[in-house]
């Protein structure tokens, strides 16, 4: 005799039943006297999963949406070139260029805000000479965008 299946959402990650937001099917008096009582799961009605899948769907459009602007950004910014005077004597510069403020000079110039962490230097340093130097701007996981950075050293 096979007990009663009901459909249940996890509200967290279960060992040997499921990851959180899942919506499974369970056996009724687990889901009854076990997961739903210590918060674990809840019941879902038709309305919730109306509402589930709305916002999944919402989810998708807007995940493709960003995805379109980071191609235009991409397209904006690819093979763009920064220049930068700093101080220093010969080839090497006084100080260093970083990625704070190359993101600076790009909001200013592009109107285009990067973090930190997704400015990434040539072999992962601060740029200490003069030249030409080729930045990789993370727009997003999928969508990079190549810019030259050109020091030079006045007195």
């Amino acid at each position: 005799m096979a007990a009663n299946k009901i459909t249940v959402e996890l509200l967290q990650d279960i060992a040997h039943i499921g990851r959180k937001w899942a919506i499974i099917e369970i056996s009724a008096p687990q889901a009854r006297n076990s997961l739903i009582p210590k918060w674990m799961a809840r019941e879902i009605t038709p309305d919730r999963l109306a509402k589930i899948e709305v916002d999944k769907k919402r989810a998708q459009d807007q995940a493709r949406q960003r995805l379109e602007q980071a191609f235009e950004i991409q397209k904006l910014l690819d093979w763009q070139e920064l220049e930068f005077s700093l101080r220093g004597k010969w080839t090497k510069v006084f100080g260093w260029l970083d990625e704070h403020t190359i993101g600076t000079r790009i909001l200013e110039k592009f109107e285009i805000k990067f973090e930190k962490k997704d400015i990434k230097l040539p072999n992962t340093t601060h740029i200490k000479t003069a030249g030409r130097h080729m930045v990789y701007l993370h727009i997003t996981r999928d969508t990079l965008a190549k810019v030259f950075i050109e020091v030079k050293i006045v007195d």
